[in-house]
């Protein structure tokens, strides 16, 4: 899910960069929509179904979002059976959704979405327009397709047209963080503001940064309200598990832990162990245990003090603390839990870690200089240094480590440890190439629901498949494959696979029989297939 966005101040500089690049590089270009809001057509191809179980049906395929699947993944080093492209610059931090006919969706953040089907023909399409942007994670339930628009929208889709069954307005402002929904015994859970931050009537530019402070759970039949709930802290990326027993469990902003009944009733919260801790990471269930991830003393914030990553566990029956692991590096994601290879049998869980990624240098210097020398003259020294850092990048940025990390699950003991090339680059992999384009859309009314960048954590939620391989996404745009083929507690060489795909990730892969999806945060999609 997104790393925490910057400081407001930035946004000013973005207006004398946008005139100057228009003027070195005047372009417009105009697609038309497969649709208009609300009136999508099917193309040919579609179908039908009832009562129907999908392959991965939100955010980490699982209800307690272990991001595990029974099913061996193809080889990524084969590459893709094929990709697309999803149109117009869109932004893309959402997981590919698989239905039961292995069809796949994709949600754009500019509020976009496309079903594919196995083969990647496009079936239909959907556009929210003036309901804004889709900041975050739809879900498949049943026949409909349920996302949330920034401006407070639910909008439930034909699975088999596109068209909308029903649209219901629910709240007045939604966070841009990467929210997931939540679906359970006929409830749906979305996080929203309410009451609005007040600083949103006082800096219009702050709902890049404000985060939502309430839970809502709405009837899954039509979205009518049924409760609210309000946590200790706001929530960033919102991620609710569940086991389907009446209740669920999520993580707050500062790495607290909560579990609430279906009917928005608490029935306990564990407190962070650092007042001072952030993440963007989600709180995961698995065999009894709830798996958490936060940075103690500070986080994920852009311009804040590094944390130090700790994984934090808990019964989930009452909240009571079981064990922790120190983690070299910030811990910025949820953890993924199955069978690995190597294991003995053993349940094991994966974590990706590493600092979150900076902003285009352009963005960021400009913050400093366009306060002493002006935003013009800021933005003109600046653009040459910009270009320069998109072809040397490790000339504007420092060495951060990162690496992957194989547990016990029920001991926190360590299976084998990965340590990966360092990261040095001042931004997450497309964010510089991409965000004058971006920028330019977003500001001239040809994409105004777009961002400018992706802005993602240091890795996408890793997942596990029915082989044991862990499969993690990281900024550098390539997705590894990891096993300890000789279940000897290290990882050679030889035991990892990677494949670029282009730019950064913020979604996390999706699993179905005999096919990965995978998509970054420049809308490239790509299908493997044995």
């Amino acid at each position: 899910m997104p790393a925490m966005p910057a400081m407001p101040a930035m946004w000013r500089l973005l207006g004398a960069c946008l005139a100057v690049h228009q003027a070195w590089h005047a372009e417009a270009t105009e697609e038309a929509e497969t649709c208009a809001t609300g009136h999508c057509e099917p193309r040919e191809g579609a179908s039908a179904g009832s009562g129907r179980q999908h392959w991965w049906p939100y955010q980490k395929g699982t209800p307690g979002r272990t991001g595990y699947s029974p099913y061996a993944m193809p080889d990524i080093t084969k590459g893709p059976a094929w990709t697309q492209e999803v149109p117009h610059g869109d932004l893309v931090r959402s997981t590919p959704l698989i239905d039961d006919q292995k069809n796949i969706y994709v949600t754009t953040i500019a509020g976009r979405t496309y079903k594919l089907n196995v083969d990647g023909k496009v079936l239909w399409s959907h556009y929210t327009g003036s309901r804004g942007s889709v900041p975050g994670v739809p879900s498949l339930w049943d026949s409909v397709m349920l996302m949330l628009t920034k401006n407070g929208h639910l909008i439930a889709l034909d699975l088999d047209t596109g068209v909308e069954r029903w649209e219901k307005q629910i709240a007045t402002r939604v966070a841009t963080s990467a929210d997931c929904t939540l679906l359970t015994q006929g409830i749906l859970v979305v996080a929203v503001m309410d009451p609005e931050p007040l600083k949103l009537r006082t800096d219009p530019m702050a709902e890049y940064v404000a985060e939502n402070n309430r839970l809502l759970g709405l009837s899954l039949d039509d979205g009518s309200f049924r409760w609210s709930f309000a946590p200790k802290q706001n929530t960033y990326n919102f991620q609710g598990s569940t086991m389907h027993d009446g209740t669920f469990v999520f993580q707050d902003v500062t790495g607290g832990v909560y579990r609430v009944s279906t009917e928005g009733r608490l029935i306990w919260h564990s407190a962070t162990p650092d007042r001072a801790s952030a993440t963007t990471a989600a709180a995961v269930i698995h065999d009894g245990r709830v798996f958490a991830v936060s940075n103690l003393g500070g986080g994920p914030q852009l311009l804040g003090t590094e944390g130090k990553g700790l994984l934090h566990v808990y019964g989930y029956e009452d909240g009571t603390f079981l064990w922790s692991q120190d983690l070299p590096y910030e811990g910025n994601q949820a953890v993924a839990v199955g069978d690995l290879v190597g294991s003995k049998g053993r349940a094991s869980l994966i974590l990706g870690m590493g600092k979150n990624p900076g902003l285009p240098v352009l963005v960021n210097w400009g913050m400093v200089l366009a306060p002493i020398i002006g935003l013009t003259a800021a933005t003109m020294f600046l653009l040459p240094f910009h270009w320069l850092s998109i072809s040397f990048p490790s000339l504007f940025a420092k060495k951060q480590g990162r690496s992957i990390v194989a547990l016990d699950a029920a001991t926190g003991s360590v299976l084998w440890y990965h340590e990966m090339e360092p990261y040095q680059r001042p931004a997450a992999m497309g964010d510089s190439e991409l965000f004058l384009e971006r920028f330019q859309s977003t500001t001239n009314g040809t994409n105004p629901n777009n961002e400018p960048w992706c802005l993602p954590d240091a890795n996408a939620q890793p997942v596990i498949d029915g082989a044991g391989t862990a499969l993690v996404a990281y900024q550098d745009g390539k997705i590894y494959a990891v096993r300890d083929e000789d279940g000897d507690g290290k990882i050679s060489p030889e035991e990892v696979k990677e494949h670029l795909v282009g730019a950064a990730f913020q979604a996390s892969a999706a699993m179905a029989p005999n096919l990965l999806a995978v998509i970054d945060c420049s809308g490239r999609l790509e299908v493997f297939r044995d």
